[in-house]
């Protein structure tokens, strides 16, 4: 659905029956501001809890207009939603910034991030990351930085995104020091960031030689018992499993695969 006129665009998100998408273009000033509020009125019903303002195409942006847009903000609020913009060019940024605008509404950089911002906190969307790097413990340091980042930018805290990047850390050593060393094969991490959790896994070649100190490791976690102090990968283990929600292996001659489910802290 859309308006007629060139400078406001309403249309479905079909995704997101929820949201709704409206582009504006052009100068918006007070001759505008009447078309912006009619639009809105005449396309959006109480259904539509969230609005997305593609701003793209926008030249100037009046004070008045902005009013406008505060206005549109405050009846998805009032629905329980909200009205977030998007595309902006730099000029516009700044002088938003200078209008205090930026206090207001969330500014994303362009449409698909604020369709990402979305699908994440108002519909509760996973998001997957697959590593697949080779069997070396100098990478390490740069998987689980990469992957503390990934939790920051989702909004855990920062204790949280420490404790998960210390697991990330001893369950990529632990697949390394299990696994095959004399073949050239990698090790696959797979992160899935949930609203309420993180679930990780790591897969590799098992090295035959090495399985049965494995599930010893793994037994003994089970029924608690510490690890011996010249034994680094076992106390490895244990700090996981003191660390996580829940640590659970799956260990054979062919391969093995550690799972790991970290709660997000309230």
């Amino acid at each position: 659905m859309s308006d007629t006129s060139s400078q406001v665009t309403i249309d479905e998100i079909p995704q997101m029956p929820e949201a709704c998408l409206i582009r504006l273009s052009g100068e918006l000033d007070s001759k505008s501001v009447s078309t912006i509020e009619e639009s809105f009125c005449h396309f959006t019903d109480d259904s539509k809890k969230h609005g997305i303002a593609e701003m793209s195409g926008v030249t100037l942006i009046t004070s008045g207009a902005l009013g406008k847009l505060l206005g549109m903000k405050r009846r998805f609020v009032e629905r329980g939603g909200d009205l977030v913009l998007a595309g902006l060019n730099l000029e516009l940024k700044m002088k938003l910034a200078l209008m205090g605008a930026n206090k207001i509404f969330t500014i994303y950089g362009d449409l698909q991030s604020a369709l990402n911002a979305y699908a994440w906190e108002v519909k509760h969307e996973t998001e997957l990351v697959q590593l697949s790097f080779p069997a070396n413990i100098g990478i390490v340091p740069s998987v689980r930085a990469f992957v503390r980042k990934v939790i920051q930018h989702k909004g855990y805290s920062d204790r949280d995104s420490f404790r998960i990047e210390t697991i990330v850390d001893e369950i990529c050593n632990n697949a390394i020091q299990y696994g095959e060393s004399e073949r050239s094969e990698n090790i696959s991490l797979r992160v899935k960031v949930s609203w309420d959790k993180v679930e990780i896994d790591t897969e590799n070649v098992s090295d035959p030689s090495k399985t049965d100190l494995l599930r010893k490791h793994m037994n003994n976690l089970q029924k608690k018992k510490r690890a011996e102090s010249s034994d680094k990968r076992g106390r490895g283990l244990a700090l996981v499993k003191m660390l996580a929600s829940e640590l659970s292996a799956d260990v054979t001659d062919k391969g093995t695969t550690v799972h790991v489910t970290k709660l997000k802290e309230e």
